[in-house]
């Protein structure tokens, strides 16, 4: 008996281990800062963003960098707060297992997706439904961007407001 084991071990010595696949799923602790860390840089760059939309000609760059900006940030938020052991682990992290995480981050990505929605829905359409973006002024080619006013920017500015005030500093 004692040689059947002493084999058995031999064999199992020279075998590889059994190793579990390498996890690439992001854990809680980096999802919750890189979340924490990209709200911080949106609420930053849309307090930027928000002077500039409430002068009284704002260059359609302006809404458009807005657009782009937040049409990257909302699936990489969605995808991080997909993270599982995320809402347990920031009750933890705040000591506080009342804290409803999920619903203050509902109100940020809601009101990100309406700050997109509005702004997109601000851009004139040709008769193809194609987003007017530029304006070309002249039979040379040259081209400039359109502009708006405060006053059409106006909702998109309340809805930035709000946003912002989803997002603590």
């Amino acid at each position: 008996m004692k040689r059947i084991t002493l084999a058995l071990l031999t064999v199992l010595a020279l075998s590889p281990p059994a190793y579990a696949a390498f996890r690439t799923a992001p854990a809680a602790a980096p999802a919750l800062a890189q979340i924490q860390a990209q709200a911080k840089t949106t609420k930053s760059y849309l307090t930027t963003k928000r002077a500039e939309m409430v002068l009284p000609t704002v260059n359609a760059m302006v809404p458009l960098a807005v657009i782009q900006h937040l049409a990257s940030a909302i699936p990489r938020l969605n995808a991080l707060a997909a993270t599982p052991g995320l809402l347990q682990y920031a009750k933890d992290q705040y000591n506080d297992q009342a804290y409803n995480v999920a619903a203050e981050y509902t109100a940020m990505a809601n009101a990100m997706t309406a700050v997109l929605n509005n702004l997109v829905a601000t851009f004139p359409k040709d008769g193809t439904n194609t987003y007017l973006a530029y304006e070309i002024i002249n039979g040379v080619g040259q081209i400039t961007q359109r502009t708006f006013t405060a006053a059409q920017l106006a909702p998109a500015v309340a809805l930035v407001d709000t946003l912002l005030a989803t997002i603590a500093d």
